[in-house]
């Protein structure tokens, strides 16, 4: 599975933080009614603040969206790293209150849009603050434990002050983990601890890390990283490299190491070694869960049948492709392509970014740097991942490939679509470019930037020419594609929902010729990353469903590049949204 690393970390949830001025501008006097000039001036100066204080509320948070914070009016820079806290549900609901005295109205169009998804946001938010402690915050590959390291790595240097800041931030490193910890004992203590197995697994994670000592990541990258920072001696970068040197064998590695140790002090406390639906309150915290990661309206039980509905036409489509094309067959089982899709990655993103020009709009030109996870890493990270750039620092993006989980040319391809062109990487420089409101790029919605990537990831199948038996090779891997993610979330939907214990799991998988290992690696995949899947797979399937909906409606008017310009117009969104702004363009062309 491709993936990026989400550039909030800290929280659990997104705290809203309301200050006295922002929440005051609300009120008129009785009789007075204030006119759509005022509204609008209201609004934009209480989403600003709203802006500010979320993004202040971390030094991570706020040197990865701001490369300039002054210009967005924060002076003050902190150098916390923060805390994990299980707090947000009063500030959420105050600021829903908030939202709710502007008249709706008197907004400007775009502020309107702003509204309609920050309300989204802050709704789906309540829902998920009602089981604070159900999350799963330490897992082998999403955790924050696995994610942190990488998030150091790319800790922009341009200044003496970016160093310092680091350094004092990743010194936090210890005093950060004991809040996690805290965080887990309030999960024992209310029966929501992971089970021996999860243990096991994440403590192998961090094992995995803490084994490189000199030859660690963050030792590794820091000496190439510093070489860059412009008003910095020699002698002062060799006395960062040492303090840094000594901050990771002194303070981060023992830190990790005394995370392993508390965790596995606290072994025996999961009650619970199967999904969600075991635990109190875990089907409702799953259903709040699903709608987060997928951004779609449907229910539960609608998701069910629509996965396995594309399990049984990806089975029967395919079979009758490869009997009627038994030469496409046996070049998607070899996964073989022609050389016109790049001899590396560079040239192959090259060769993506050209592709799009017909079917997806224009946006600007930027760099992107492509590098390979560190060894120490390799084992627990995504194959790839892109690095959201800071929203004033668009131009400059990082894509990461994980080479010990690469295998073909074809696999690098198709992922470099998903993470670069025309996926993660252009879809965010696309909206960056838009100058929307600054809160929009806070907001996460997994089903639309994941459902994106993964829509876009089938789409690249057709830029591949691999001979005359080309349409039938494309709708081979693409149904390949929809098939795997379709099995993995009815596992996760299985699993955390149905409450399918592992050897039910199991006896549902042989069917498809998945061994056991692999089933029994996927269903502890599913229980300690619940409903990761469902982001890329739902999200997938609303875009197609989304697409077909603007063909049927748009009729003679209907170009694919339109409706790819009126999704990425939109932004991350839920998929109701989205439809509302197709609805609007519609009836615009009338």
């Amino acid at each position: 599975m491709t993936g990026r690393i989400p550039r909030r970390i800290i929280s659990v949830c997104l705290i809203v933080t309301m200050s006295a001025a922002g929440c005051s501008q609300q009120g008129t006097r009785k009789g007075q009614q204030k006119t759509a000039a005022s509204v609008q001036k209201d609004f934009q100066k209480h989403m600003e603040e709203v802006f500010r204080e979320n993004v202040s509320d971390n030094g991570i948070e706020l040197h990865y969206t701001l490369k300039d914070p002054e210009a967005y009016g924060i002076e003050e820079k902190t150098q916390e790293l923060g805390t994990i806290s299980a707090e947000g549900k009063k500030e959420t609901e105050k600021e829903l209150e908030a939202l709710r005295k502007f008249p709706y109205d008197k907004l400007s169009q775009k502020q309107q849009d702003t509204y309609d998804i920050w309300k989204d946001y802050l709704m789906k938010q309540k829902e998920l603050q009602k089981y604070p402690y159900h999350e799963s915050v330490l897992s082998p590959t999403t955790g924050i434990q696995a994610q942190l390291p990488v998030t150091f790595c790319e800790y922009r240097l341009d200044t003496k002050d970016d160093v310092e800041g680091y350094l004092k931030l990743l010194s936090q490193t210890e005093q950060y983990f004991d809040s996690v910890m805290e965080y887990e004992k309030e999960k024992v203590k209310r029966n929501l601890f992971m089970s021996d197995e999860s243990v096991d697994a994440v403590t192998a994670q961090i094992h995995e890390f803490t084994k490189a000592k000199e030859n660690n990541s963050l030792i590794a990258t820091f000496k190439d990283r510093i070489a860059s920072v412009k008003d910095l001696s020699s002698s002062e970068q060799n006395a960062y490299i040492q303090k840094n040197r000594k901050i990771v064998l002194n303070q981060v590695i023992p830190a990790y190491e005394k995370l392993a140790d508390e965790l596995k002090n606290l072994k025996g406390n999961g009650k619970n070694d199967a999904g969600l639906a075991y635990l109190k309150d875990g089907k409702e915290y799953y259903k709040a869960l699903v709608k987060n990661q997928t951004g779609s309206s449907s229910t539960v039980e609608d998701m069910i049948s629509m996965a396995e509905d594309s399990i049984q036409d990806c089975v029967l489509k395919s079979a009758a492709i490869a009997e009627e094309h038994p030469e496409a067959m046996e070049k998607f089982v070899m996964e073989g392509a022609s050389d016109d899709i790049g001899g590396g990655p560079g040239e192959m993103l090259s060769n993506l970014k050209e592709r799009i020009e017909k079917n997806f709009p224009e946006t600007e030109d930027v760099d992107c740097e492509i590098k390979y996870v560190h060894k120490s890493l390799e084992k627990d990270l995504s194959p790839a991942f892109y690095m959201i750039p800071a929203l004033d620092s668009y131009e400059e993006n990082i894509i990461y490939i994980n080479q010990s989980q690469m295998g073909s040319p074809i696999q690098m391809y198709t992922t470099l679509a998903h993470e670069g062109y025309p996926g993660h990487l252009y879809q965010n420089v696309y909206f960056a470019s838009k100058e929307e409101e600054p809160i929009r790029y806070l907001l996460d919605y997994p089903g639309y930037s994941e459902g994106w990537a993964t829509y876009v990831e089938s789409w690249s199948y057709s830029t591949v020419d691999v001979g005359k038996e080309k349409k039938a090779w494309e709708q081979l891997n693409s149904l390949s594609l929809e098939f795997n993610l379709a099995l993995c979330s009815r596992i996760d939907f299985g699993v955390n929902y149905e409450g399918w214990k592992k050897q039910k799991a199991e006896e549902y998988l042989k069917q498809f010729y998945i061994s056991s290992s692999n089933a029994d690696h996927l269903f502890s995949t599913v229980v300690s990353e619940p409903a990761n899947y469902l982001s890329y797979y739902i999200g997938y399937k609303e875009f197609v469903k989304l697409r077909d909906y603007y063909k049927k409606g748009a009729g003679k008017k209907y170009s694919l590049k339109k409706f790819h310009k009126l999704m990425l117009d939109a932004g991350p969104a839920s998929f109701n949204i989205l439809k509302k702004r197709i609805n609007e363009n519609l009836r615009m062309e009338e």
